[in-house]
């Protein structure tokens, strides 16, 4: 007689994580473990790749988002150096509860990813000379402005001016309500010293002109790769505030 297997209900499939992501996670803990003294310069590209077994393009992709959340620094023609706040707590730079938004925040850039890459196809097609306009007046504010809170409230309406170009009132309403959320989580941090604009500013350009130009493809192309840098970004600020909270600099060397 067979005997039954047992039931696998209740596993998950395991998810392989990219080269990118690996990499970005070490390069993490290696900045954190104090190795390389605040201020000072980190090793090469060409170092790092062959110490992690690695492309230069995917290290040259991790210290993108290490920049972006202030850890690091890179200098033309010098390398990519430590902020001088890397070893402050993180806390510092976001409200203690933003850590607790972790898997809320991760799921509402993915449903970003999932309406608006549509709202910018559609925007391309359908944006009149006065939603063009009003755009252009936030990424205006985006390029001129050195605050940082006036910058992400431009950058929101940015967001939301597209989803209002879509002239989907569905599509619209739902981006807004996306942006409403995400204002409301960035409202709890302390974003003095983030350097936010590193969120990817320059996309923003890009993305305009897409749209300007009725290129559907593009503006959902360029759309898509904006969000899921920023997706990096944050996930990245709420994976520091976890791992710095109550940790001493200090651990081992990468490798």
């Amino acid at each position: 007689m067979k005997v039954p297997s047992p039931s696998v209900s209740g596993l998950r499939t395991i998810e392989k994580a990219s080269v990118k992501d690996q990499t970005l996670e070490q390069l993490k803990n290696y900045i954190l473990s104090g190795v390389v003294g605040l201020g000072e310069r980190l090793p090469s590209e060409r170092a790092l790749a062959d110490a992690l077994g690695v492309g230069r393009y995917s290290v040259r992709e991790a210290l993108k988002v290490l920049e972006a959340v202030g850890l690091v620094q890179s200098r033309v023609g010098e390398g990519t150096f430590l902020t001088t706040n890397t070893g402050a707590s993180f806390g510092r730079i976001l409200g203690l509860s933003l850590a607790t938004w972790g898997g809320t925040m991760i799921e509402l850039l993915d449903a970003r990813k999932m309406i608006e890459v549509e709202a910018a196809r559609a925007a391309a097609e359908r944006a009149t000379a006065s939603d063009l306009e009003q755009i252009q007046r936030d990424l205006t504010t985006m390029n001129i402005t050195e605050d940082v809170r006036e910058y992400l409230k431009a950058d929101m309406r940015f967001h939301r001016g597209i989803g209002v170009a879509s002239h989907n009132a569905i599509i619209s309403q739902f981006v807004s309500n996306l942006i409403d959320v995400l204002e409301e989580v960035l409202q709890e941090a302390r974003l003095d010293t983030l350097p936010a604009q590193a969120e990817g500013g320059g996309t923003h350009q890009a993305i305009f002109d897409a749209i300007a130009d009725s290129d559907a493809d593009a503006a959902g192309v360029l759309i898509r790769s904006h969000i899921r840098f920023s997706s990096e970004v944050w996930q990245t600020v709420i994976s520091l505030t976890a791992d710095t909270e109550g940790t001493k600099m200090g651990g081992k060397p990468l490798g």
